[in-house]
């Protein structure tokens, strides 16, 4: 079906592996900040797609519910009917909106981890996201993402439209947006995102702290 040949194409021919490196890096996070797995009861899924990153979190923290959200109704469709090893559906429930618009939806200080794999390539500018992101998380809770990352030590300059057609993300320009908004860099790992043409795809995971 469109689901297998999406993820066959995503994994296989363009060795996309954003989902597992988010998913390793996040245990890393979990560990430099003192925090037991547990305390993960709700996680965010932005750009869920067919649910990769949504079943790895499933799998291994089954105590905790995930909420997706994807502006694919087709990818919506998938991941609502995706199960854990379990059998149970990964996700609690699947948004079919912005990724901002969603976090608004949620209580403040209600969510402990937000992840976001290959979602800040298409979004550009992280703002939004971010004082979103601020607004539900518990304090000192997790935002994870993935970005391609640029060389530039200017913040301002640290946003690039790249010839591919994806946002570029330095980590000044990061580093700038995530103090506006109360949050530090816990972790900043770079990494090959995915191949392209046969070129691989600079980029870097990283997690960000929600400041007290």
């Amino acid at each position: 079906g469109y689901s297998s040949r999406f993820e066959s194409e995503l994994v296989d021919v363009l060795q996309y592996r954003g989902h597992a490196l988010l998913y390793d890096a996040l245990q890393k996070a979990l560990k430099k900040s003192g925090k037991s797995p547990l305390s993960i009861k709700k996680v965010v899924d932005l750009g869920c797609g067919t649910g990769l990153l949504g079943e790895l979190v499933a799998n291994d923290m089954p105590w905790g519910e995930v909420f997706g959200v994807d502006l694919s109704k087709r990818m919506v469709e998938i991941s609502r009917e995706r199960k854990s090893k379990s059998g149970r559906n990964v996700y609690a429930s699947v948004g079919n909106e912005d990724a901002a618009k969603y976090l608004s939806t949620f209580e403040k200080r209600s969510i402990d981890c937000i992840l976001a794999s290959d979602v800040l390539l298409y979004i550009g500018d992280v703002s939004n996201m971010l004082e979103e992101s601020s607004n539900c998380l518990v304090n000192n809770g997790l935002v994870g993402f993935t970005v391609e990352s640029i060389e530039s030590s200017d913040a301002s300059s640290g946003l690039r439209l790249l010839p591919n057609g994806r946002f570029g993300h330095s980590r000044s320009y990061i580093n700038e947006a995530a103090k506006l908004e109360g949050f530090e860099i816990l972790s900043w790992e770079d990494c090959v995102l995915r191949q392209q043409g046969g070129v691989d795809v600079s980029g870097a995971v990283v997690f960000l702290r929600k400041l007290q």
